[in-house]
């Protein structure tokens, strides 16, 4: 007998093969051997691993990341605009639940906090390079726009989080079509504020 799974040859009448314990399946007794078992209940796990991937997939609609609140938080008070639109885009899906308001002051009051807590942060930061004259005027130009990406990143997160928390059985498709309107809306609104800020500096 040749095994299938080795290539190596072992006796006839030998319920296994000699050399990896693949099941002989022209021995009589192929049903009855626990390989044989082992080998099914393999197959059979890992033929549901895809489903139970699926089922929880299907409990994070929003996936890890929201890029429509990532760019908002790039707005001038992205906080506040995150969490108006993005409560007003999944109303439907909330009133469902009667927890439209609860849903808008989780993303408030932690986008609020965490813009609390880089503001000091960013300070810190800008008051540590201008104490050290070597470091260019473009460097430190960057740091408030990398921190400003830091920020709007990690709200990005937050969204994400408190969408898949909030609302785990949101319809995936339904979600993206949603997220693609709030992207849409984001845009706009970070054209917006960015002249109305330029404007103000320049008058």
């Amino acid at each position: 007998m040749i095994c299938k799974k080795c290539g190596k040859e072992y006796e006839d009448d030998m319920p296994c093969c000699l050399w990896c314990d693949a099941p002989n399946e022209e021995h009589p007794n192929f049903k009855n051997n626990p390989h044989h078992d082992s080998t099914k209940t393999h197959e059979a796990s890992i033929v549901s691993a895809p489903q139970e991937n699926s089922v929880e997939d299907d409990r994070k609609p929003a996936g890890l990341f929201m890029w429509s609140s990532f760019i908002f938080g790039l707005a001038a008070f992205g906080y506040i605009y995150v969490a108006i639109i993005q409560t007003l885009l999944h109303h439907k899906v909330l009133r469902e639940t009667k927890s439209s308001l609860s849903f808008f002051f989780k993303i408030f009051v932690a986008n609020l906090a965490l813009f609390f807590l880089t503001l000091p942060f960013a300070n810190t930061i800008a008051n540590i390079a201008s104490k050290h004259p070597q470091i260019s005027q473009s460097v430190k130009g960057l740091i408030p726009l990398l921190v400003c990406i830091g920020y709007a990143t990690a709200q990005g997160f937050i969204c994400a989080k408190i969408v898949n928390t909030h609302v785990p059985d949101y319809d995936v498709k339904m979600y993206r079509k949603k997220e693609r309107i709030a992207i849409g809306i984001a845009i706009v609104v970070f054209i917006i504020t960015s002249i109305v800020i330029a404007v103000c500096k320049q008058a």
